[in-house]
């Protein structure tokens, strides 16, 4: 007999690719991995970067407590509640990226739904779209969304250009996490050697930093789930 508390479903959502949806979803599912968090992964991004790292990389596979699959082609909406029954701690989706009712039938139906966001005007532009997007979704259904914006990808030296897209972001007050995450070689190598920051080499400065941007991400994700009553729950043990 197991425990069937219901996972955190954590979708990466983002209209326009190159945000960063894949590369944010594979470095938080290291953090928690690192936690002793089980984690299943569902690639539904175009490129199919998810799943290729999966089933490619000897790394991933070789990481206890990860799986990752490709969505169906049928039948998504019995698919996405099968999912409430998942026996993995949390469940994260990369979504393509593009705006599509499918996209946001699933970003309404996770219990949160990053959007990954680099200091550039478009994709400020669909940033906003998005929210908007769920915000009207949130009005007509009468459900609660938590939707936060990640912004990645910044350079240590912004320029003045970047530094006005940040300002516009913090005085537009749209929902997102204060932790901004780095431009970093250790989020690049993922890819190339399989390991999130959490599992690779950490006696490099670049790796620790990461890791502890990435500590301080996920101690904003629970506040955001436990300011909206929906606290992140310990790995599931085995009943007696």
């Amino acid at each position: 007999m197991t425990d069937t508390t219901p996972p955190t479903i954590i979708a990466f959502a983002s209209p326009k690719g190159g945000a960063g949806k894949s590369t944010t979803c594979l470095a938080i599912a290291g953090a928690l991995l690192s936690k002793g968090y089980s984690v299943h992964i569902i690639d539904f991004d175009q490129s199919q970067t998810l799943w290729r790292w999966y089933t490619e990389k000897a790394a991933p596979t070789a990481t206890t407590n990860l799986t990752v699959q490709l969505p169906p082609k049928e039948n998504l909406s019995d698919f996405a509640k099968g999912l409430w029954s998942h026996p993995a701690d949390f469940v994260l989706i990369d979504l393509a990226g593009q705006l599509t009712r499918e996209m946001l039938h699933l970003a309404v139906f996770a219990t949160l739904t990053i959007t990954p966001v680099q200091l550039s005007e478009p994709d400020i532009v669909e940033a906003n779209r998005i929210h908007d997007q769920l915000l009207d979704i949130q009005t007509r259904v009468h459900k609660p969304i938590i939707h936060r914006l990640l912004v990645n990808n910044v350079q240590p030296l912004r320029g003045a250009f970047e530094n006005a897209l940040l300002d516009e972001l913090i005085q537009a007050q749209l929902p997102r996490f204060n932790r901004l995450i780095f431009h970093r070689a250790a989020y690049k190598e993922i890819f190339g050697t399989g390991l999130p920051p959490h599992f690779a080499d950490q006696t490099r400065p670049a790796i620790t930093k990461a890791v502890d941007e990435l500590d301080a991400l996920f101690a904003e994700i629970e506040t955001a789930l436990t300011d909206e009553d929906t606290a992140i729950q310990p790995p599931k043990k085995e009943a007696a």
